[in-house]
């Protein structure tokens, strides 16, 4: 399932990583699904990390929140803290490009990755994120035994300039500099955390 983890290729890369220990598989098994589940609760992400942080919302082409677990072909809005992008209202916008599970005899794995997107709500086709359309974001989730692991990459990270406002270039510089520079780290690194936490539970 790693090597379903887009390459990196271009740009920065960020990793964080968590490792779970349950005493039997049992225990493991109903902990990865409750990990599975609030992964797959993308509008509540913000309430796992118990900080200041960015606010995920699932959304619809016309720009309606949906109430339920994300799905492929998803669009998330994200508004984070700072400064937001002029073109699309101050938020920026993910797709999910891919859903994968799989189970067997050792065990259970899924893998979530997100990609920037254009804002669906507006016919302006420029990327609405600070990095290119290049970067993805994935969470893999495994279970094997009594050890879960969880593992969060961002894999080509890098700053969107490239929109044909002056303003969105200006900001997506901005952000996209502080994350390059490990601003975002804390972000991921919280939600690592807090999905792996097995006090939450």
């Amino acid at each position: 399932m790693e090597k379903s983890i887009p390459k990196q290729v271009e740009g920065k890369s960020l990793d964080c990583f968590k490792t779970v220990e349950l005493p039997s598989r049992e225990e493991a098994t109903k902990f990865f699904e409750r990990i599975r589940s609030r992964l797959l609760d993308v509008n509540r992400w913000n309430e796992i990390t118990k900080a200041p942080s960015a606010t995920f919302t699932i959304m619809d082409e016309s720009g309606n929140t949906i109430e339920r677990p994300v799905q492929k072909a998803d669009y998330i809005r994200i508004d984070i803290p700072g400064p937001g992008l002029p073109s699309a209202k101050g938020y920026d916008w993910v797709r999910v490009e891919d859903i994968t599970e799989t189970a067997d005899v050792e065990g259970a794995r899924i893998l979530l990755t997100l990609r920037p997107c254009p804002d669906p709500t507006q016919d302006n086709t420029d990327t609405a994120h600070f990095f290119t359309l290049l970067a993805t974001s994935s969470f893999l989730v495994e279970q094997k035994g009594g050890h879960i692991s969880l593992h969060y990459a961002g894999r080509n990270e890098i700053v969107n300039t490239d929109n044909t406002s002056i303003l969105d270039n200006l900001r997506n510089f901005m952000v996209g500099l502080g994350a390059k520079m490990g601003a975002s780290f804390p972000q991921w690194k919280a939600l690592t955390e807090g999905l792996g936490d097995i006090d939450n539970y």
